[in-house]
This record gives structure tokens, sequence and C-alpha cells, in this order.
């Protein structure tokens, strides 16, 4: 996607680019001309070096780590190895970075809680202790055949348990979440 390109950047969205970067980002169109117009204002050349890059990516993403994380992430981007990124490099990024880190940051702070032992895994009985307090909260009452706590519990754990020892670990819980829907749903329903 970003390599053999920049000869002589173009500072216009046009609609091919604009559609995909909604596309990719899930950001609204306006949102993304706001981005762009503000961008071009503080960086008229529609580029920006390591140095202005690190300036504009801490300026919107001030809660990620220390400027060297920063500069690797540059690194990735500038894929030719110019020196340079332009906006739809910027915005991409950005967008993929924040929901990754954010994603991976609830699942382990949700996976942090209901590790009750705090043995860095998740048993059985952690677990179906997890979905009956989910149950409460959720006002389930009928906890019988597939809404079995404990039934449920196993299924997802022997689901999720790449490692065989019936437990997750946190790497295991947050993986399993990302790639099922239901079971993330059920163990993190605000995630």
């Amino acid at each position: 996607m970003w390599r053999n390109r920049k000869s002589r950047p173009s500072k216009d969205l046009d609609a091919k680019k604009l559609a995909a970067l909604v596309d990719a980002s899930q950001i609204s169109e306006q949102e993304i001309r706001r981005w762009h117009t503000d961008f071009l204002d503080h960086y008229p050349s529609g580029l920006l070096d390591k140095k202005a890059f690190v300036e504009y990516y801490q300026k919107l993403h001030s809660d990620i780590g220390p400027e060297g994380s920063f500069e690797k992430i540059f690194e990735m981007i500038d894929a030719n190895n110019d020196g340079t990124i332009d906006f739809n490099e910027l915005l991409v990024v950005i967008v993929l970075m924040s929901r990754l880190n954010a994603l991976d940051s609830r699942l382990a702070f949700a996976f942090d809680m209901y590790d009750a032992s705090g043995d860095g895994r998740i048993d059985r009985e952690e677990l179906a202790d997890v979905i009956s307090a989910i149950y409460d909260h959720a006002g389930i009452t009928d906890r019988k055949g597939e809404r079995d706590p404990k039934k449920r519990a196993k299924e997802i754990i022997s689901q999720l348990d790449d490692s065989g020892d019936n437990k997750l670990n946190k790497e295991e819980f947050i993986k399993g979440c990302k790639n099922d829907p239901i079971i993330r749903g059920l163990l993190t329903p605000s995630i």
C-alpha cells in the first residue's frame, strides 16, 4: 500500500482516496476532510518528516507511549524510506493503531478484573463467577442448559485455551475475545 509512491504528493483528497479512507477508518467523510484541512494548514507540503510526525502524533495521541515509540511507528509507515509520510498514511495508521491499542487495553483490563486469584490465568470457576455476575447485571435469571455459567465457562475455555491447561492466560483471552464476537459480547459487553 505504501510502496513506490510520493514522487509528487497530491494534496487533494480525490473521491477514490476519500472513500478508501472512510472505509478503512470508519470516520465520517466530513471529519476526514476537517483533519485533512488542519493537516495542510500545519504542513502545506502535504508531507511530514520524522520530527514533524512525532510532534503531530503526540498532539493527537498524547496517551500513547514515549517519543521513541512514535519514531518506530514513523519508520513502519515510511515504507519507501524517503523520510516522509503523507496524510493518507498518517490517518490510516493513526486509526488502526488507536483501535488496536484501545481494544487490547480494554480486553487486558477485563482479564485482570476476572483473574480473581491473581495468578495470570482464568480458570473455569473464575470464569463461571464472571458469567454469573454478568447474568446478574443483565437480569438473566434462567441459568439452565446453554445458560448454565459452569457449562458456558467450560465451553469458552475449551474453545480459547491454546495451551491445553484448561485455563486462559491473558494472551488467549484477548485473542479469543478479538476473534469471536459472541464470546467478546458475553465476557466484555461494553467493549
